[in-house]
Protein backbone atom coordinates (compact mmCIF):
# COMPACT_ATOMS: atom_id res chain seq x y z
CA UNK A 1 0.00 0.00 0.00
CA UNK A 2 2.80 2.27 1.30
CA UNK A 3 4.48 1.22 -2.36
CA UNK A 4 1.23 2.27 -4.06
CA UNK A 5 0.86 5.71 -2.52
CA UNK A 6 4.55 6.56 -3.14
CA UNK A 7 3.75 5.60 -7.07
CA UNK A 8 0.88 7.77 -7.15
CA UNK A 9 2.63 10.61 -5.69
CA UNK A 10 5.78 10.70 -8.02
CA UNK A 11 3.04 10.33 -10.56
CA UNK A 12 1.17 13.32 -9.94
CA UNK A 13 4.83 15.46 -9.59
CA UNK A 14 5.31 14.18 -13.12
CA UNK A 15 2.35 15.27 -14.25
CA UNK A 16 2.35 18.81 -12.36
CA UNK A 17 5.78 19.42 -13.60
CA UNK A 18 5.18 18.57 -17.39
CA UNK A 19 1.82 20.95 -16.97
CA UNK A 20 4.10 23.81 -15.79
CA UNK A 21 6.83 23.39 -18.20
CA UNK A 22 4.36 23.09 -20.94
CA UNK A 23 2.73 26.41 -19.33
CA UNK A 24 6.13 28.41 -19.01
CA UNK A 25 6.30 27.76 -23.04
CA UNK A 26 3.65 30.48 -23.77
CA UNK A 27 5.24 34.01 -25.03
CA UNK A 28 5.49 35.81 -21.81
CA UNK A 29 3.06 38.96 -21.12
CA UNK A 30 3.56 42.03 -19.24
CA UNK A 31 0.50 41.94 -16.80
CA UNK A 32 -1.17 45.19 -16.89
CA UNK A 33 -4.01 44.02 -14.28
CA UNK A 34 -3.64 42.16 -11.12
CA UNK A 35 -5.84 41.06 -8.22
CA UNK A 36 -5.35 42.27 -4.34
CA UNK A 37 -7.29 41.35 -1.14
CA UNK A 38 -8.82 43.89 0.89
CA UNK A 39 -10.82 44.60 3.69
CA UNK A 40 -13.82 47.09 3.86
CA UNK A 41 -13.20 50.27 6.76
CA UNK A 42 -16.20 52.24 6.48
CA UNK A 43 -19.25 53.40 3.95
CA UNK A 44 -18.30 56.72 2.51
CA UNK A 45 -21.63 56.89 1.31
CA UNK A 46 -24.49 54.71 -0.29
CA UNK A 47 -27.94 54.70 -1.45
CA UNK A 48 -30.76 54.06 -4.65
CA UNK A 49 -29.20 54.72 -8.16
CA UNK A 50 -30.40 54.55 -11.81
CA UNK A 51 -28.16 53.30 -14.44
CA UNK A 52 -29.49 53.02 -17.63
CA UNK A 53 -33.11 51.47 -17.23
CA UNK A 54 -32.36 50.11 -13.74
CA UNK A 55 -32.88 51.21 -10.45
CA UNK A 56 -30.23 50.01 -7.98
CA UNK A 57 -28.63 50.26 -4.71
CA UNK A 58 -24.93 51.89 -4.85
CA UNK A 59 -21.91 52.27 -2.26
CA UNK A 60 -18.71 54.03 -1.95
CA UNK A 61 -16.31 52.30 0.39
CA UNK A 62 -12.77 53.02 1.73
CA UNK A 63 -11.02 50.18 1.89
CA UNK A 64 -7.63 48.56 3.27
CA UNK A 65 -5.38 46.35 0.65
CA UNK A 66 -4.49 43.57 2.75
CA UNK A 67 -2.06 41.80 0.48
CA UNK A 68 1.56 42.93 -1.04
CA UNK A 69 3.04 44.74 -2.77
CA UNK A 70 0.56 47.76 -1.12
CA UNK A 71 -0.56 45.85 2.28
CA UNK A 72 -1.83 48.70 4.26
CA UNK A 73 -2.85 51.46 2.06
CA UNK A 74 -5.89 52.73 1.95
CA UNK A 75 -7.81 52.82 -1.46
CA UNK A 76 -12.02 54.33 -2.07
CA UNK A 77 -14.04 52.13 -4.30
CA UNK A 78 -17.49 51.70 -5.03
CA UNK A 79 -20.36 49.36 -6.53
CA UNK A 80 -23.75 50.37 -8.38
CA UNK A 81 -22.39 53.52 -9.24
CA UNK A 82 -21.55 53.29 -12.79
CA UNK A 83 -22.05 49.63 -13.54
CA UNK A 84 -24.59 47.32 -12.65
CA UNK A 85 -25.04 45.78 -9.26
CA UNK A 86 -28.41 43.69 -9.96
CA UNK A 87 -27.49 41.37 -7.47
CA UNK A 88 -27.84 43.85 -5.00
CA UNK A 89 -24.62 43.66 -3.33
CA UNK A 90 -23.82 45.93 0.28
CA UNK A 91 -20.86 45.29 2.41
CA UNK A 92 -20.14 46.21 6.13
CA UNK A 93 -17.24 47.02 7.59
CA UNK A 94 -15.32 44.08 8.19
CA UNK A 95 -16.26 42.29 4.92
CA UNK A 96 -13.38 40.70 3.15
CA UNK A 97 -13.65 41.68 -0.73
CA UNK A 98 -11.08 40.99 -3.99
CA UNK A 99 -10.13 43.76 -6.13
CA UNK A 100 -8.71 44.49 -9.62
CA UNK A 101 -5.84 46.56 -10.16
CA UNK A 102 -5.12 48.33 -13.06
CA UNK A 103 -2.22 50.24 -13.87
CA UNK A 104 -2.60 52.50 -16.84
CA UNK A 105 0.55 53.91 -19.45
CA UNK A 106 1.09 56.85 -16.51
CA UNK A 107 1.61 54.59 -13.91
CA UNK A 108 -1.46 55.70 -12.43
CA UNK A 109 -3.13 52.80 -10.55
CA UNK A 110 -6.84 52.19 -10.73
CA UNK A 111 -8.75 49.96 -8.06
CA UNK A 112 -11.88 47.58 -9.07
CA UNK A 113 -14.20 45.91 -6.72
CA UNK A 114 -14.21 42.10 -7.91
CA UNK A 115 -16.19 40.05 -5.34
CA UNK A 116 -16.43 39.52 -1.75
CA UNK A 117 -13.62 37.20 -0.01
CA UNK A 118 -15.34 33.89 0.44
CA UNK A 119 -12.70 32.33 1.28
CA UNK A 120 -12.96 31.27 4.66
CA UNK A 121 -16.35 29.68 4.32
CA UNK A 122 -15.33 27.43 1.59
CA UNK A 123 -12.17 26.56 3.35
CA UNK A 124 -14.54 25.79 6.41
CA UNK A 125 -16.94 23.53 3.57
CA UNK A 126 -13.88 21.87 2.35
CA UNK A 127 -12.64 20.30 5.77
CA UNK A 128 -16.20 19.58 7.11
CA UNK A 129 -16.41 17.41 3.83
CA UNK A 130 -12.81 15.90 3.72
CA UNK A 131 -13.61 15.30 7.79
CA UNK A 132 -16.87 13.21 6.99
CA UNK A 133 -14.93 11.46 4.24
CA UNK A 134 -12.79 9.81 6.84
CA UNK A 135 -14.71 9.53 9.93
CA UNK A 136 -16.81 7.47 7.68
CA UNK A 137 -14.40 5.73 4.78
CA UNK A 138 -11.48 5.46 7.26
CA UNK A 139 -8.49 4.54 5.08
CA UNK A 140 -10.79 4.33 1.74
CA UNK A 141 -12.06 7.54 2.96
CA UNK A 142 -8.25 8.95 2.68
CA UNK A 143 -7.29 6.62 -0.62
CA UNK A 144 -10.91 8.75 -1.99
CA UNK A 145 -9.76 12.29 -1.00
CA UNK A 146 -6.39 11.18 -2.57
CA UNK A 147 -8.13 10.67 -5.84
CA UNK A 148 -10.02 13.73 -5.70
CA UNK A 149 -6.77 15.63 -5.72
CA UNK A 150 -5.31 13.69 -8.37
CA UNK A 151 -8.31 14.73 -10.64
CA UNK A 152 -8.09 18.48 -9.29
CA UNK A 153 -4.34 18.16 -10.65
CA UNK A 154 -5.46 17.10 -14.13
CA UNK A 155 -7.86 19.31 -14.94
CA UNK A 156 -6.57 22.10 -13.58
CA UNK A 157 -2.88 21.83 -14.57
CA UNK A 158 -3.08 19.19 -17.53
CA UNK A 159 -6.77 19.47 -19.15
CA UNK A 160 -6.70 23.25 -19.24
CA UNK A 161 -3.37 24.01 -20.19
CA UNK A 162 -3.68 21.38 -23.17
CA UNK A 163 -6.57 23.15 -24.37
CA UNK A 164 -5.34 26.35 -24.33
CA UNK A 165 -2.30 25.17 -26.26
CA UNK A 166 -4.51 24.10 -28.95
CA UNK A 167 -5.00 20.68 -28.79
CA UNK A 168 -8.41 19.14 -29.91
CA UNK A 169 -10.20 19.10 -26.49
CA UNK A 170 -12.23 15.67 -27.33
CA UNK A 171 -9.00 13.96 -27.65
CA UNK A 172 -7.07 15.83 -24.53
CA UNK A 173 -10.85 15.02 -22.51
CA UNK A 174 -10.85 11.32 -23.57
CA UNK A 175 -7.37 10.62 -22.20
CA UNK A 176 -7.37 13.46 -19.19
CA UNK A 177 -11.03 11.47 -18.20
CA UNK A 178 -9.26 7.63 -18.86
CA UNK A 179 -5.91 8.49 -16.77
CA UNK A 180 -8.44 9.96 -14.11
CA UNK A 181 -10.60 7.20 -13.84
CA UNK A 182 -7.81 4.48 -13.92
CA UNK A 183 -5.52 6.50 -10.86
CA UNK A 184 -8.16 6.98 -8.92
CA UNK A 185 -9.84 3.78 -9.43
CA UNK A 186 -6.61 1.99 -8.65
CA UNK A 187 -6.26 4.26 -5.32
CA UNK A 188 -9.13 4.14 -4.15
CA UNK A 189 -9.92 0.53 -4.43
CA UNK A 190 -6.35 -0.89 -5.44
CA UNK A 191 -5.82 -3.29 -8.37
CA UNK A 192 -7.74 -6.74 -9.04
CA UNK A 193 -9.79 -8.04 -11.46
CA UNK A 194 -13.08 -5.82 -9.94
CA UNK A 195 -11.34 -2.55 -10.98
CA UNK A 196 -10.30 -4.37 -14.05
CA UNK A 197 -13.81 -4.86 -14.87
CA UNK A 198 -15.02 -1.29 -13.77
CA UNK A 199 -11.94 0.06 -15.89
CA UNK A 200 -13.53 -2.01 -19.19
CA UNK A 201 -17.14 -0.93 -18.64
CA UNK A 202 -16.23 2.71 -18.22
CA UNK A 203 -13.83 2.86 -21.26
CA UNK A 204 -16.41 1.29 -23.31
CA UNK A 205 -19.09 3.60 -21.91
CA UNK A 206 -16.93 6.80 -22.82
CA UNK A 207 -16.35 6.08 -26.07
CA UNK A 208 -19.77 5.50 -26.50
CA UNK A 209 -21.12 8.48 -25.13
CA UNK A 210 -18.55 10.87 -27.03
CA UNK A 211 -19.35 9.03 -30.16
CA UNK A 212 -23.10 9.90 -29.48
CA UNK A 213 -22.22 13.36 -28.64
CA UNK A 214 -20.38 14.05 -31.55
CA UNK A 215 -23.29 12.93 -34.20
CA UNK A 216 -26.11 14.45 -32.25
CA UNK A 217 -24.06 17.96 -31.47
CA UNK A 218 -23.37 17.91 -35.70
CA UNK A 219 -27.40 16.64 -36.57
CA UNK A 220 -29.04 19.16 -33.98
CA UNK A 221 -26.69 22.23 -35.66
CA UNK A 222 -24.94 22.57 -32.02
CA UNK A 223 -21.97 25.39 -32.42
CA UNK A 224 -21.49 25.27 -28.61
CA UNK A 225 -21.87 29.59 -28.65
CA UNK A 226 -25.04 29.65 -26.59
CA UNK A 227 -23.30 29.82 -23.44
CA UNK A 228 -22.14 33.34 -22.68
CA UNK A 229 -19.02 32.06 -20.72
CA UNK A 230 -18.53 30.19 -24.26
CA UNK A 231 -18.96 33.48 -26.34
CA UNK A 232 -16.37 35.52 -24.11
CA UNK A 233 -13.67 32.82 -24.02
CA UNK A 234 -13.30 33.63 -27.77
CA UNK A 235 -13.23 36.96 -26.97
CA UNK A 236 -10.39 36.72 -24.39
CA UNK A 237 -8.42 34.34 -26.33
CA UNK A 238 -8.17 36.58 -29.77
CA UNK A 239 -6.40 34.68 -31.79
CA UNK A 240 -5.86 31.22 -30.22
CA UNK A 241 -9.47 30.88 -30.11
CA UNK A 242 -10.46 27.29 -30.41
CA UNK A 243 -13.52 25.22 -31.78
CA UNK A 244 -16.49 25.89 -29.57
CA UNK A 245 -17.88 22.66 -30.27
CA UNK A 246 -14.75 21.10 -29.83
CA UNK A 247 -15.48 22.08 -26.21
CA UNK A 248 -18.88 21.23 -25.73
CA UNK A 249 -18.22 18.02 -26.57
CA UNK A 250 -14.97 17.52 -24.29
CA UNK A 251 -17.19 19.13 -21.01
CA UNK A 252 -20.14 16.35 -22.10
CA UNK A 253 -17.67 13.66 -22.14
CA UNK A 254 -16.08 15.02 -18.69
CA UNK A 255 -19.66 15.38 -16.90
CA UNK A 256 -20.29 12.02 -17.97
CA UNK A 257 -17.33 9.91 -16.53
CA UNK A 258 -18.72 11.73 -12.74
CA UNK A 259 -21.82 9.18 -13.59
CA UNK A 260 -20.41 6.76 -15.18
CA UNK A 261 -17.89 5.63 -12.55
CA UNK A 262 -20.02 5.33 -10.13
CA UNK A 263 -21.84 3.26 -12.14
CA UNK A 264 -19.41 0.66 -13.65
CA UNK A 265 -17.52 0.59 -9.73
CA UNK A 266 -20.92 -0.30 -8.22
CA UNK A 267 -21.97 -2.92 -10.70
CA UNK A 268 -18.36 -4.37 -10.90
CA UNK A 269 -18.33 -4.72 -6.66
CA UNK A 270 -21.64 -6.14 -6.94
CA UNK A 271 -20.92 -8.98 -9.06
CA UNK A 272 -18.29 -10.07 -7.09
CA UNK A 273 -19.91 -9.79 -4.23
CA UNK A 274 -22.22 -11.79 -5.65
CA UNK A 275 -19.76 -14.84 -6.52
CA UNK A 276 -18.65 -14.29 -3.33
CA UNK A 277 -21.71 -15.04 -1.68
CA UNK A 278 -23.32 -17.99 -4.46
CA UNK A 279 -19.60 -19.10 -5.32
CA UNK A 280 -21.63 -22.24 -7.77
CA UNK A 281 -23.53 -19.63 -10.01
CA UNK A 282 -22.56 -19.36 -13.42
CA UNK A 283 -21.54 -16.24 -15.52
CA UNK A 284 -24.60 -15.96 -17.06
CA UNK A 285 -26.55 -16.07 -13.47
CA UNK A 286 -24.33 -13.31 -12.17
CA UNK A 287 -24.59 -11.09 -15.09
CA UNK A 288 -28.75 -11.50 -15.04
CA UNK A 289 -28.55 -10.58 -11.45
CA UNK A 290 -26.24 -7.62 -11.69
CA UNK A 291 -28.39 -6.01 -14.54
CA UNK A 292 -31.69 -6.25 -12.72
CA UNK A 293 -29.62 -4.34 -9.98
CA UNK A 294 -28.60 -2.44 -12.48
CA UNK A 295 -31.95 -1.28 -13.82
CA UNK A 296 -32.85 -0.13 -10.25
CA UNK A 297 -29.64 1.83 -9.89
CA UNK A 298 -29.80 3.28 -13.39
CA UNK A 299 -33.38 4.37 -13.20
CA UNK A 300 -32.37 6.33 -10.30
CA UNK A 301 -29.13 7.94 -11.47
CA UNK A 302 -30.85 8.56 -14.51
CA UNK A 303 -33.10 10.76 -12.35
CA UNK A 304 -30.51 12.32 -10.58
CA UNK A 305 -28.67 13.03 -13.80
CA UNK A 306 -31.84 14.82 -15.39
CA UNK A 307 -32.74 16.93 -11.72
CA UNK A 308 -28.73 18.39 -11.47
CA UNK A 309 -28.76 19.51 -15.50
CA UNK A 310 -32.45 20.98 -14.02
CA UNK A 311 -31.11 22.53 -10.66
CA UNK A 312 -27.91 24.28 -12.66
CA UNK A 313 -30.29 25.65 -15.39
CA UNK A 314 -33.35 26.74 -13.22
CA UNK A 315 -33.22 30.63 -13.62
CA UNK A 316 -32.72 29.58 -17.47
CA UNK A 317 -35.66 27.61 -16.92
CA UNK A 318 -37.55 30.36 -14.97
CA UNK A 319 -36.71 32.58 -17.43
CA UNK A 320 -38.07 30.84 -20.59
CA UNK A 321 -41.06 30.11 -18.91
CA UNK A 322 -41.83 33.87 -18.86
CA UNK A 323 -41.88 33.40 -22.31
CA UNK A 324 -44.97 33.19 -24.65
CA UNK A 325 -43.77 30.75 -26.70
CA UNK A 326 -45.01 27.39 -27.02
CA UNK A 327 -42.66 24.37 -25.11
CA UNK A 328 -41.19 22.77 -28.46
CA UNK A 329 -40.02 26.25 -29.60
CA UNK A 330 -38.30 27.11 -25.89
CA UNK A 331 -36.84 23.63 -26.65
CA UNK A 332 -35.68 24.25 -30.25
CA UNK A 333 -33.15 27.32 -28.81
CA UNK A 334 -29.43 26.07 -28.83
CA UNK A 335 -29.10 26.72 -25.15
CA UNK A 336 -31.93 24.51 -24.07
CA UNK A 337 -31.18 21.95 -26.42
CA UNK A 338 -27.70 21.85 -25.48
CA UNK A 339 -29.06 20.72 -22.08
CA UNK A 340 -31.33 18.11 -23.49
CA UNK A 341 -29.01 16.37 -25.57
CA UNK A 342 -26.05 16.44 -22.70
CA UNK A 343 -28.42 15.19 -20.27
CA UNK A 344 -29.89 12.43 -22.81
CA UNK A 345 -26.45 11.67 -24.55
CA UNK A 346 -24.95 11.01 -20.73
CA UNK A 347 -28.05 8.92 -19.49
CA UNK A 348 -27.78 6.47 -23.24
CA UNK A 349 -24.08 5.88 -21.90
CA UNK A 350 -24.94 5.23 -18.27
CA UNK A 351 -27.59 2.73 -19.60
CA UNK A 352 -24.79 0.96 -21.89
CA UNK A 353 -22.28 0.94 -19.00
CA UNK A 354 -24.56 -1.01 -16.58
CA UNK A 355 -24.75 -4.49 -18.81
CA UNK A 356 -21.13 -3.73 -20.37
CA UNK A 357 -19.62 -3.90 -16.61
CA UNK A 358 -21.77 -6.78 -15.96
CA UNK A 359 -20.93 -8.43 -18.45
CA UNK A 360 -16.67 -7.97 -17.99
CA UNK A 361 -17.34 -8.25 -13.90
CA UNK A 362 -19.08 -11.45 -14.89
CA UNK A 363 -16.72 -12.59 -16.86
CA UNK A 364 -13.66 -12.39 -14.94
CA UNK A 365 -15.40 -13.51 -11.33
CA UNK A 366 -16.34 -17.05 -12.41
CA UNK A 367 -12.58 -17.12 -13.35
CA UNK A 368 -11.14 -16.05 -9.78
CA UNK A 369 -10.96 -18.46 -6.81
CA UNK A 370 -13.78 -18.11 -4.52
CA UNK A 371 -10.78 -18.05 -1.86
CA UNK A 372 -9.55 -15.19 -3.61
CA UNK A 373 -12.44 -13.49 -3.44
CA UNK A 374 -12.53 -13.60 0.40
CA UNK A 375 -9.27 -11.07 0.62
CA UNK A 376 -11.47 -8.68 -1.72
CA UNK A 377 -12.01 -5.34 0.09
CA UNK A 378 -15.51 -4.34 -1.37
CA UNK A 379 -15.95 -0.80 -0.11
CA UNK A 380 -18.16 0.59 -2.78
CA UNK A 381 -21.85 -0.99 -3.54
CA UNK A 382 -25.08 0.22 -3.26
CA UNK A 383 -27.61 -2.04 -1.30
CA UNK A 384 -31.05 -2.67 -3.32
Amino acid sequence: MLVRFVLVTVAVSVLVAAAQSVAAQEPARQAQTHTVSARVLSILEEGVTQVGPVTQPYQRLLVELTSEPEKGRTVEVSIGVRDLNTAGQRFVPGDRIFLSVSTGPDGRQAYTLLDRDRTTPLAVLAVLFAGAIVALGRWKGLRALLGLVFTFVMLVWVLIPLILRGYPPVAVAIIVSFVVFAVTLVVTHGLGRMALAALAGTSLSLILTGALAALFVAAAGLTGLADEEASFLQVVLGDRAMNPRGLLLAGMLVGALGVLDDITVSQSSLVFELRRANPFWSGWELFAAGVRVGRDHIAATVNTLVLAYAGAALPLLLLFSQLDEPLLWVLNREIIAQEVVQTLVGSLGLIAAVPLTTGFAAWLAVRTPVEALSELDHGHWHHH
